[in-house]
């Protein structure tokens, strides 16, 4: 059997999982990590869980000798720890924000939550090693974890504030993207829906988007602000794989709008679609907050 590689990658990613950053230490004591969502508990009697390093990474070799290692679970807002873990250039550890645990293991500063283990087992599975951990140590606290998606970084506690009662004057709004390219009605806006006082937002623009034979998979909520008119607008994200037959293509790094809000959401995607890294704006129509972990109440 073949299968098309990135199709499957896609497949997988459809999967929504929280964000980890797995250390170590290197026999010269070098700290190692890397960004990784292939985490799972395995095990309360005894304390399992395990992590995927790939062959890829530069210390996949480490993680093979090693007899410790650290998972920190990322909170909201540590998109640009994950960021950094993920990249093969950047300076991981050379900007601070981390400490070391138990058996020097290095954990990040913040973290939701955090697990020092020795290696319990390790299992070869393809292009991964499955590296199985005892827990020997561990931490937690109240702060949300950072989630990952089709649609890149999500926070549910950010969610969650999003969720008002609908206003008599809601619109619910579409900002659909290809990856690529901003999809506009022929008037220069957002597809869009009106909604009633007892409606759902979510469910009225799913519904309008099928009236216009619109396949699209809806994200999360990325902004949520009143009109002059007293109006609200809850706008959603949403992926298309192909062209809407209908809506005009506009590329997302350069695509502008008339209505000076909507300017300002489409150059603020335009910026966070580049890190992958989406906040919630609450707000009016004039002015607002971009909702982010150390915005949290």
């Amino acid at each position: 059997m073949t299968h098309d590689a990135q199709a499957l990658r896609v497949a997988f990613g459809r999967f929504m999982t929280g964000v980890t950053i797995v250390t170590s230490r290197r026999d010269d004591g070098a700290p190692i990590g890397f960004t990784a969502n292939s985490f799972t508990s395995v095990s309360l009697d005894p304390p399992l869980l395990l992590v995927c390093p790939g062959q890829h990474l530069s210390s996949y070799p480490d993680f093979q000798t090693t007899n410790h290692f650290a998972v920190s679970i990322l909170a909201e807002g540590q998109e640009d720890v994950s960021n950094r873990f993920a990249s093969s250039k950047a300076d991981r550890f050379g900007p601070g924000g981390w400490s070391s645990g138990h058996a020097d293991m290095p954990l990040i500063d913040g973290r939701a939550a955090g697990f020092v283990c020795e290696v319990f087992e390790r299992v070869p599975a393809g292009d991964h090693t499955v590296l199985i951990g005892r827990v020997v140590d561990f931490d937690a606290n109240n702060a949300p974890g950072l989630g990952y998606g089709p649609d890149g970084y999500f926070a549910l506690g950010q969610e969650r504030r999003a969720e008002a009662p609908a206003a008599k004057h809601t619109r619910a709004c579409v900002l659909l993207d290809d990856g690529q390219h901003i999809y506009l009605t022929a008037h220069g806006d957002l597809p869009s829906v009106q909604i009633g006082p007892d409606a759902s937002p979510l469910q009225g623009i799913e519904a309008h988007l099928a009236t216009q034979h619109i396949k699209a998979d809806l994200g999360v909520v990325y902004a949520l602000y009143d009109q002059d008119d007293g109006g609200r607008e809850i706008v959603f994200r949403g992926h298309v794989a192909t062209a809407p037959a209908g809506l005009t293509q506009a590329p997302i790094a350069t695509a502008t709008a008339a209505d000076p809000a909507l300017d300002a959401l489409l150059k603020r995607f335009a910026q966070e679609h580049k890190t992958q890294a989406f906040g919630l704006y609450v707000g009016s129509n004039r002015a607002g907050d971009v909702l982010r972990a150390d915005t949290r109440g």
